[in-house]
């Protein structure tokens, strides 16, 4: 007797958690596919702002802000006004990375997005499948991502295209173990028993977020990387 309501609570803990990981990934995908849908429609019906540098900052600083507040009004925050700020900051990118269709043909795109949606998922597979504890490299990616950062800047200015393979690299590697980093992160959240209520929801769509920004990542650099402007 004893047995088996043990067995039935740890099955339903189960279908909660993959409940919760399926919610998380359908929100990415959400994210997604409205920042390559505001992307296209801004190619295609406002080119003039695809190249607009004043545009440019303005969306970056709109970017960090939509960050800021996204983390800082989580636990505050209802479950409707973080989905609206994770949708806000999907548009906002979509505007941003808008000029990949003036830059490339679609079969580019798609190539590179299909590339790196496989490479998203055998990292994310891999998160979620390692005994390995990965929760000790979060240090490492955070010095990684300030380097990559401070390196970026530098090739600005330099303008170097050896420097820019370079980044485009490591950049590449950082965010594929990243995934994995988020993915078993993920994971063991939900594992250690915050699957009820509205909180675990948002915890949905705060991690949604984080592997949305680990893809469109791992896809700018396979563009960079691999894509080929048009004449």
């Amino acid at each position: 007797m004893y047995y088996g309501y043990q067995n039935s609570y740890y099955e339903q803990q189960e279908r909660n958690l993959l409940g919760h990981i399926r919610r998380t990934y359908g929100m990415m995908a959400a994210g997604l596919t409205l920042t390559f849908a505001v992307a296209l429609l801004t190619a295609y019906f406002l080119p003039r702002l695809v190249f607009s540098f004043p545009l440019a900052v303005i969306l970056l600083l709109a970017q960090v802000i939509c960050v800021i507040a996204f983390g800082s009004m989580l636990h505050r925050a209802s479950y409707g006004a973080v989905v609206g700020m994770y949708l806000a900051y999907a548009t906002l990118t979509g505007v941003s990375i808008s000029y990949i269709f003036a830059l490339y043909s679609m079969q580019t795109i798609f190539l590179c997005f299909a590339a790196a949606a496989l490479s998203f998922g055998i990292l994310a597979l891999l998160g979620h499948s390692t005994r390995r504890d990965l929760s000790g490299y979060g240090r490492f990616f955070l010095v990684g991502l300030i380097g990559l950062l401070l390196i970026s800047v530098v090739g600005f200015f330099i303008g170097s295209t050896v420097l820019e393979l370079v980044i485009c690299c490591l950049g590449l590697v950082l965010f594929l173990g990243i995934t994995a980093y988020d993915t078993q992160k993920l994971r063991r959240h939900f594992e250690s028993g915050y699957t009820q209520g509205e909180l675990a929801k948002k915890a949905s769509v705060y991690f949604a977020m984080q592997l949305y920004l680990d893809f469109i990542n791992i896809f700018l650099y396979i563009v960079r990387l691999f894509g080929r402007s048009r004449d």
